[in-house]
Formats: C-alpha cells, sequence, structure tokens
C-alpha cells in the first residue's frame, strides 16, 4: 500500500475545513442599530398621547358642567316662573347634537295644600338644535311629555292649580331673562290625573288615565309675546289635563263641575288649542284612538 502525503499549504489551517459548530447566542449577544430618528420621536409620541388624553379629559368635564349647568338653569326659571319650588333629578345633552332630556321634573303645590308635588314629569324629550339654546325665543322642533302625573286637590273651596295660577305675576320680576319657547309640537303620553274633591260622600281619591294629545306651535298665538315662558308651557300642560280629565266618564257629576268651574272654559276648548292664547291657532289633534265622540268629524265641504 502506497502511503499518500498531505502536504499542508503554506497559511492554511486544516481545522478550518471542519463543519463549524453551534455557537450558544446567549455568549453572543445580537446589537441594534437605532437610528437617531426614531430616538427623537418617541418623546413626540408621548407628548402627543397626553395631550390626546387631556383633551379627552376637558371634552368629558365640559360635556357634564353643560348638563349641571342646564340642570340649574331649568330649575331656577321654573321656581321663579311659576313661584313654586321646582327639582330636576338629572339633565342630558345628547353627544351627537339635537336632544336633550330632562328627568323626572316636580313641581311643589301651592301653600296649603297637603300633596308634597302638583305636578311631576317622568321623561322630558327636546328635539332642540344646540344653537338654538342661545337664542331668544327657543325654537324646539318637538317636546314631548312621557308619564305626567298631575294632582288636583281641593282645599278651603280651592283648587291647587286654579290658586297657581292666581298667584304668579303678569311679568317676570326676577333678575335673570326669562326662557321664551316656540314649540312645534308638544305631546302629552300616558298621563294620570289624580283628584282629591275633598267633597262629602265621593271617594278621596280618583285616578283618571287621560289620552295622549299633540298639541301645535306652542308660543305662536296671540297671546304669546315673542314666545311662552315656562309657567305658560306649564300651565297650559295642567290646563290640557284637567280638561281631559273633566271629560272622564268615571268622574262624579259634581266633581266635573268643579273642574269645568276651574279651568274656566269648555274643555273640549282647551284640547282645541285656546288655552290662555298661546297656541297659534286650533291646531291640537288627539290621538285617532282617543278622538272623543262629541268632537266628531270635519264635514266634507258640499261641491257646487
Amino acid at each position: 500500500a502506497t502511503a499518500t502525503r498531505v502536504t499542508e499549504a503554506p497559511g492554511l489551517d486544516l481545522a478550518s475545513a471542519r463543519p463549524l459548530e453551534r455557537r450558544d447566542s446567549r455568549q453572543y449577544p445580537m446589537y441594534v442599530r437605532i437610528l437617531a430618528s426614531e430616538t427623537q420621536m418617541k418623546p413626540l409620541r408621548r407628548t402627543l398621547l397626553v395631550l390626546a388624553s387631556l383633551l379627552v379629559v376637558a371634552g368629558v368635564t365640559a360635556y357634564f358642567s353643560l348638563d349641571a349647568f342646564l340642570k340649574g338653569t331649568v330649575e331656577r326659571q321654573t321656581s321663579n316662573s311659576l313661584k313654586l319650588s321646582t327639582t330636576l333629578n338629572s339633565a342630558r345633552l345628547s353627544l351627537f347634537g339635537g336632544k336633550v332630556n330632562l328627568n323626572r321634573l316636580r313641581i311643589a303645590s301651592p301653600q296649603g295644600f297637603s300633596a308634597p308635588h302638583m305636578l311631576e314629569l317622568g321623561d322630558i324629550d327636546l328635539a332642540v338644535s344646540y344653537g338654538e339654546l342661545r337664542n331668544d325665543p327657543i325654537h324646539v322642533q318637538s317636546l314631548i311629555l312621557d308619564q305626567p302625573r298631575l294632582v288636583i286637590e281641593q282645599s278651603n273651596g280651592a283648587l291647587n292649580f286654579k290658586k297657581a295660577m292666581d298667584r304668579m305675576p303678569a311679568s317676570d320680576s326676577s333678575a335673570e331673562k326669562p326662557i321664551k319657547l316656540v314649540i312645534d309640537e308638544l305631546k302629552i303620553q300616558d298621563a294620570q290625573v289624580v283628584i282629591h274633591p275633598s267633597l262629602p260622600g265621593v271617594r278621596q281619591e280618583i285616578t283618571v288615565s287621560v289620552p295622549s294629545m299633540n298639541l301645535k306651535n306652542v308660543g305662536s298665538g296671540r297671546g304669546s309675546q315673542n314666545g311662552a315662558a315656562i309657567k305658560d308651557v306649564a300651565m297650559l300642560v295642567i290646563t290640557a289635563l284637567a280638561g281631559s280629565a273633566a271629560e272622564s266618564s268615571s268622574l262624579p257629576p259634581e266633581v266635573k263641575t268643579i273642574l269645568r268651574l276651574s279651568v274656566g272654559k269648555d274643555p273640549m276648548k282647551v284640547l282645541q288649542g285656546e288655552v290662555g292664547g298661546i297656541l297659534g291657532g286650533k291646531m291640537t289633534d288627539l290621538a285617532p284612538s282617543t278622538q272623543p265622540p262629541s268632537a266628531g268629524r270635519a264635514s266634507s265641504p258640499k261641491k257646487r
């Protein structure tokens, strides 16, 4: 056998011909080069995030501040206008605009009556542009009163709502300018009238469900001066509810007589838009299912 001699070439390391062994990456950590522009972006991003957070906090704070301001304004204006203590549970402005919700408005009874509240409203929904809230009068597309509850109480020969009307001044004497409204459509739905007649031989509490009604063009009638004040709208609602309750077949005749005398005119005219002269004509519509038989239908014009 001939022996083959392997001669090393100058400068050649035979060990380098061996396969390289896998090195532990932990012994040789990797280094990433960070560009100067990326380093400068980090403080900018943090600044933008902080500014965005501050804007959100400021917006939320302003939103709830407006709600609180609206709540206080409604309570103050109604109390001053009616000369009766008025409380409101909450006021909410829609985030997307165009809607205002007032929850649980309560108007106290005049002095001398036992019921703590003469009128309570479950929810009040207004469709109104936010820009209109700064105008005089404020133009409201629609006002919906949900589940109002009117308590009619007689004491010493007088009814609470009639006494409230009599003690209201003809003009507002407060330093704050009263809010005036022009309402295209005012809806009253799911209403109840609770009557405490205080008459011998008559039930001490009579509850009447009132049909839904729509009142049109509130604050644009002949009796309005640049819109209807809050007291006018409140008394319009109270008078309309009392007039509608007076037509209920569940009331004893003597109670009907008292209500009709206090309203001061035919209750059906109340539902036809002649309350206080603040409606723009006879524009009241009753819900079709609750149209009173006495109202009838308008006859068709005769052909000539």
